[in-house]
């Protein structure tokens, strides 16, 4: 009896073979004439990038029988990719269909199993950074953009009657928001790269890029970025040892540390204590420790970042109540000493109260800190416009080592930071 497939059981096969899925079993057609049913397995076969000329990519195909016999391959798409015994040759870019067919014999119904899957351009990326705000005037402004190919680059802008581009040049019309595409059309071996820049002009301000606009609980954002804590003092390893405490406030708005020093002041010499709290970008928890990071918030004309932060009064009392804000990128390198290390920006200042303040820093403002992590020459805008930010710190540079808490049992010494609401970049 001959078995004949509907076509919605055709385009369900087609389905699963493009998803990697079409590899098992098979019968086809011919399943059961003539014999004993048999299947054919087939490893799903791609993933492999079209090579670049003269070179050609090849994959061995290994499909295999379950009555043992040998299996021969067809190409349905001889034009995208060919093949000569079990080498699958790949072409040009594009839908590539492979047969394995087991002619059957000894018993057994031939059987066939079908492969569907794409076959990519090689990677490419485009590095255009943003000249920031521009003022509404006749001057224009130089674009540059790059191919990490070399290939050749073409600027676009939108809307005409804010902006214009002629070559690599932008040309300033009216008060608004110009958006400039950079794109590399990489032909039919390499991806086409488009990237764009939305640029300020005259009035106009960049777009507002929320970080966090809240906190639902003390360790996770509105917009599931990780919350932690940092404290300790140069006399307990730096670490928090139990006198940390994160927590929420009832009314959901605002998440505060505390680094509490329990032990009355040593006398003389040099010592520091401090407290900090990390929010991660938008559903990131964690750096790498292998490489760049590539989960974070990435800024284009952004020029400002705001946040509302406030601190004990204890501390705002004391000699050393200035405020560090870090944003840690997702640039890595591992240092001669073996140690993790991701380009940290910062930028210092000091709260005019104790008090919840809404506070605005230039991003121009932030400097990078810790030797750039033994990359040199690094420029803080080039890193902001080719790295994401992964977290925010807010960090005391030194903590309260000399007014007591005015509530807590005795000695204790509390530094706290406060942060209320969003954190934007604008």
């Amino acid at each position: 009896m001959r078995v004949q497939q509907t076509a919605i059981g055709l385009a369900c096969a087609a389905l699963l073979a493009a998803c990697g899925g079409g590899g098992g079993g098979g019968g086809g057609d011919n399943a059961g004439e003539g014999g004993m049913a048999q299947s054919v397995s087939f490893p799903f076969p791609g993933g492999e990038t079209l090579a670049i000329p003269p070179t050609i990519a090849t994959i061995e195909l290994k499909a295999t029988a379950s009555s043992g016999g040998e299996i021969a391959y067809v190409s349905n798409t001889p034009g995208t990719c060919s093949v000569s015994g079990s080498t699958l040759s790949l072409l040009k870019a594009g839908e590539c269909s492979v047969n394995a067919n087991q002619a059957g014999g000894n018993g057994y119904a031939a059987a066939t199993a079908r492969q569907l899957f794409v076959i990519p351009k090689q990677p490419q990326a485009i590095r255009f950074r943003n000249p920031g705000k521009q003022p509404l005037d006749g001057t224009p402004v130089p674009l540059a953009a790059a191919s990490s190919l070399g290939l050749p680059v073409v600027f676009a802008s939108s809307p005409p009657a804010v902006c214009s581009v002629d070559g690599s040049s932008l040309h300033k019309l009216a008060d608004g928001l110009c958006i400039v595409t950079a794109t590399a059309d990489g032909g039919e071996i390499y991806e086409t790269s488009k990237l764009e820049r939305t640029i300020p002009i005259g009035t106009a301000a960049a777009p507002e890029l929320t970080f966090s606009s809240g906190y639902r609980s003390a360790t996770l954002t509105n917009e599931n970025g990780k919350v932690e804590q940092g404290g300790g003092s140069s006399l307990r390893n730096w670490w928090c040892d139990g006198w940390c405490d994160l927590r929420l406030s009832a009314d959901g708005s605002t998440v505060s540390n505390t680094y509490s020093w329990q032990q009355e002041p040593p006398s003389g010499g040099w010592w520091h204590t401090w407290a900090q709290i990390d929010v991660y970008a938008p559903g990131v928890a964690s750096k790498s420790t292998a490489g760049n990071t590539a989960e974070g918030m990435r800024i284009d004309a952004q020029s400002e970042l705001r946040f509302t932060l406030g601190l004990n009064q204890e501390w705002f009392d004391s000699t050393n109540n200035q405020v560090n804000v870090d944003l840690v990128l997702g640039h890595y390198n591992r240092k001669a000493n073996n140690d993790h290390c991701n380009v940290t920006l910062r930028a210092t200042f000091k709260p005019g109260s104790a008090e919840l303040t809404n506070y605005t820093i230039r991003l121009k403002d932030f400097a990078v800190v810790d030797g750039g992590c033994e990359l040199a020459e690094l420029d803080p805008w080039v890193e902001l416009q080719d790295y994401p930010i992964v977290l925010v710190s807010f960090a005391s540079t030194e903590g309260n080592v000399n007014v007591p808490s005015t509530t807590a049992p005795a000695p204790n010494y509390p530094t706290t930071v406060n942060l209320k609401g969003k954190i934007t970049l604008q």
